[in-house]
């Protein structure tokens, strides 16, 4: 009889702790440019059946503006939206709830160049009972980018040399037809040649767009980038902190993900030299985005992870790096590192320390030798 109440017990149990599991909303991440329009997703995963949501996204409102919001998988959708932050309330009509999908749909506009957070904040998250469901927030992010127009200039002198042209071939058509007024054809012909001839005069005032698009071409020539995290090891039960590094000239931002192994645990990760940096860490990976509007130089840190070996000695795994995306880089190399779990040291005792003993030692033994002679005597006495 007790088997069989331990033995429910037990199941009561497993189904108290797989419940308790809790469930992940996400937010979707975008790159844009300025005045393009957006539909990112927010999404549910859980392993209960949610039926009622509220969720609040807030935003950087000078970056991007969230024109409206759509239903996703739920039956009902009522939101509030101002500018920087939105709320948002979604339910189920119905006798069931959902398990997984999409919440809502987020349209975006692009007001100007720049990086916007995209913050979850989850009011209440119920299941079919009105039970509130223990849940995760992933957040986003939007990058917008400034339209790329470099063709332009390259177009501009052609443009100018043609309306000069169309203004400058009247002054010299009349001198031909007065001398030429019976042959039409023959006047046609000067009244093309002359443009070869005033070509070189304009020459003159355009080698100052001319030399334009020569100066654009070095701005695009390939530069490597390089991204790094170093190797490193730890002691059993031990913390380190591991920069991840990035050499090249004037890279404003990036978008990476490290995925980290099971060996060791993420306690923290700190900005490096970037002054506006995010992250994500779930299931063995965080995601990171760092961005500036400052011009680094040379090698700078992306961010540094603070971790703790959490198994035993003799233990390696790898660092990866995944690029989801640059800027201001066309050749980019990725530099994975490993890490290796070692045992603790053993503090051992130094020469100095062995000395010390050494000589109290001996001062031990001749004072006990003295002693003795000076028993020895006594007794002899």
């Amino acid at each position: 009889m007790k088997r069989i109440v331990i033995f429910l017990l037990f199941i009561l149990f497993s189904a108290v702790v797989v419940s308790a599991s809790p469930a992940s909303v996400k937010i979707g991440n975008a790159t844009i440019t300025v005045g393009e329009h957006v539909n990112i997703p927010i999404t549910i995963d859980a392993d209960e059946e949610i039926s009622c949501a509220t969720i609040v996204v807030t935003y950087d409102g000078d970056i991007v503006h969230v024109v409206s919001v759509s239903e996703g998988n739920f039956d009902q959708l009522v939101y509030n939206n101002t500018l920087g932050r939105i709320k948002i309330v979604t339910f189920q009509t119905g006798e069931g709830g959902l398990k997984g999908g999409t919440v809502a749909n987020l349209h975006i506009e692009a007001k100007k160049e720049g990086y916007s957070p995209l913050n979850l904040k989850i009011e209440t998250l119920k299941n079919n009972e009105g039970k509130k469901v223990p849940v995760t927030a992933l957040n986003g992010f939007i990058s917008v980018s400034s339209p790329t127009a470099s063709p332009t200039p390259s177009a501009s002198p052609t443009s100018t040399s043609s309306s000069s042209d169309t203004d400058t071939t009247p002054t010299p058509s009349p001198s031909p037809t007065p001398t030429l007024p019976p042959s039409p054809s023959p006047a046609t012909t000067p009244a093309l040649s002359p443009p070869p001839a005033l070509t070189p005069t304009f020459s003159s005032p355009t080698p100052l767009p001319s030399p334009s698009p020569p100066s654009l071409s070095p701005s695009l020539e390939r530069r490597e980038i390089i991204i790094q995290i170093e190797n490193v090891t730890i002691e059993e039960g031990e913390y380190a902190e591991v920069p991840i590094l990035i050499t090249g000239d004037g890279v404003k931002y990036a978008n990476l993900t490290l995925f980290v192994p099971s060996i060791v645990e993420v306690e923290e990760v700190y900005a490096g030299d970037y002054e506006n940096f995010l992250y994500n860490i779930s299931n063995g990976r965080i995601e990171m985005v760092a961005y500036t509007n400052k011009h680094l130089k040379g090698t700078v840190k992306f961010a540094v992870i603070k971790m703790k070996a959490i198994e035993r000695a003799h233990t390696a795994g790898e660092l990866r790096l995944k690029v989801n995306e640059i800027r201001d880089g066309t050749q980019i190399t990725v530099r994975n590192g490993q890490i290796l779990i070692k045992e603790r040291e053993k503090e051992e005792l130094t020469f100095v320390i062995l000395i010390a003993i050494m000589i109290m030692a001996i001062t031990i033994i001749l004072l006990m030798m003295l002693w003795r002679k000076k028993s020895i005597k006594k007794g002899e006495k």
